[in-house]
């Protein structure tokens, strides 16, 4: 009873995981394909850095709602064509596509699923990047790239199929690093201005950049993790540690203590963290944090020496439509707090340049209204009036909605699978995105042993009936989904209602506005 649907998924060579990186888009290392001709980048960076100073911002064909909301992150391998359709539907205000490398997607070929509409850019017979109409007015494409000319080729490509491009600045993972690309730019701000500079002038698309914090310097003696190792390495030289006394001579005769064991996040999973946050919790938090941190009367001094106020200065000259601040430094890892205090003066510096400013770090959603989350928290705390949401997303892409998280077991996995069906999303794929979901995370969690339950089917299915099948979809419907019907966009905004309405009345004020469609 599965063979239609199996027929119709194998009939589009995509891949597992159709927005990967370009190591796996090509089959090249990362390192191989980002060598490019050292000459032309100098010689492009050459050409635009007469006008990477104070570049005027130019009116775009659309304006975008940076600094309203809830956004989805770029997310490789998770932000695919229908997680980032499930975040619009339940209130996303603006979704990032994964980051895609310059060279992956420069000469792929556009083609158009006349069945499903989906867009598929392809190159050797896989799909580097699939999008669709639907969603359009409201997904950008982030891109990765380490030279001027390289990236507008990039831009060009996919610039009638989105409502914006960005540029990665902050990715720490090492295919990006390597090929000079997301955080390496961080480091050359000369070249991270003239590629901007290079797309702004490029195109009417709204163009962003997403960056991390930079270190602190070692000047005040800082030992956190915002602060490079090498500094921190050398503060802790410099003060005296105190030498243990020697432990006491031990009988052989006597029972020994055992040391304690620290679990172990890998070898020892325990039940996922819930997304829930008490509103108590996090207020006392906020108030330690807040006296553990400098004193109010010291705030204008930090925000002074924040170092990464320079580069942002020289990112907003370029013309930039938003920035989005990643509250972390490279070298730091998700586990550890975000830095919402030094987002402050940026977000200040936002303000005056015209400039709207994304925090992305630790936020998961809700918000007062919803009666859970930390939004108005995260808000209050940086300035900012619109937040990035990455692990909660991945988590529950429910947790854009301001009237709380939807169940996983019965609203949000079954509406994800139908809409993953419907626009034939590789079954790989879509099966790391709910092996990814947390199913705790919900108004009503289930138990141990049920969770256990669910997670050993979801890990056993093969394909996408039986998947369906754990989560109570028929097989009658499976087939019904996975069958030939001449308006695949008609079939895809029944199962988006709510997304449909806001998407009309999007469409309609940007007729108003600027007398055209997107």
């Amino acid at each position: 009873m599965t063979a239609p649907l199996a027929s119709s998924v194998a009939a589009r060579p995509l891949s597992p995981t159709s927005s990967l990186n370009a190591a796996d888009a090509v089959g090249q290392p990362a390192a191989k394909r980002q060598r490019t001709s050292k000459h032309n980048d100098e010689d492009y960076a050459a050409e635009t850095k007469a006008t990477t100073t104070k570049t005027p911002r130019k009116r775009t064909s659309q304006q975008l709602p940076y600094d309203t909301g809830m956004h989805l992150a770029p997310m490789v391998r998770i932000g695919t064509l229908p997680v980032r359709l499930i975040a619009l539907e339940y209130g996303a205000e603006l979704v990032w596509g994964p980051e895609i490398v310059d060279k992956a997607i420069i000469g792929a070929e556009r083609k158009v699923d006349p069945r499903t509409g989906v867009v598929s850019f392809l190159k050797n017979g896989r799909s580097i990047f699939d999008c669709h109409p639907l969603e359009k007015s409201r997904l950008i494409f982030q891109l990765g790239s380490a030279s001027p000319e390289l990236a507008v080729q990039a831009m060009k490509v996919i610039q009638h199929d989105v409502a914006g491009v960005g540029l990665n600045c902050g990715c720490p993972k090492s295919f990006s690093l390597s090929g000079g690309m997301g955080a390496a730019l961080l480091k050359e701000p000369e070249k991270l201005c003239s590629i901007l500079t290079a797309l702004v002038q490029a195109t009417d698309l709204p163009v962003d950049a997403k960056i991390r914090l930079l270190p602190l310097p070692p000047a005040k003696g800082n030992t956190s993790s915002s602060a490079s190792p090498s500094a921190a390495a050398a503060a802790s030289l410099a003060t005296p540690v105190a030498t243990p006394p020697p432990p006491p001579p031990t009988d052989p005769a006597q029972p020994q203590p055992q040391p304690q064991r620290t679990p172990s996040a890998i070898l020892e999973p325990t039940v996922p963290p819930t997304l829930t946050v008490d509103a108590a919790v996090t207020s006392d938090t906020e108030t330690a944090a807040a006296g553990a941190g400098p004193s109010s009367s010291a705030k204008g001094e930090e925000e002074e020496e924040e170092p990464t106020l320079t580069l942002v200065a020289r990112i907003f000259d370029t013309g930039i439509a938003n920035l989005t601040v990643h509250c972390r430094t490279q070298e730091m890892r998700s586990r550890e707090p975000a830095l919402h205090e030094r987002m402050r003066g940026i977000t200040e510096m936002g303000r005056q340049r015209g400039v709207p400013v994304v925090c992305n770090g630790d936020a998961v959603g809700g918000g007062k209204d919803a009666g859970w989350g930390n939004f108005d928290q995260v808000c209050e705390k940086t300035g900012v009036s619109s937040v990035m949401i990455a692990r909660a997303a991945e988590a529950n892409p429910s947790c854009f909605s301001r009237s709380g998280l939807a169940d996983p077991i019965s609203e949000v996995i079954p509406k994800l699978l139908r809409v993953a069906m419907v626009t034939q999303n590789h079954y790989n794929n879509t099966k790391y995105i709910l092996n990814a979901m947390s199913l705790v995370d919900s108004p009503t969690p289930p138990t141990r042993e049920t969770n256990r339950e669910y997670k050993q089917k979801m890990n056993k299915a093969k394909s996408y009936a039986d998947m369906a099948e754990v989560f109570g979809i028929d097989r009658d419907e499976v087939r019904a989904l996975s069958e030939e019907e001449p308006d695949g966009m008609a079939r895809l905004e029944a199962l988006l209602p709510r997304w449909k309405q806001r998407r009309d009345e999007i469409l309609l004020l940007s007729r108003l506005e600027n007398d055209d469609t997107f």
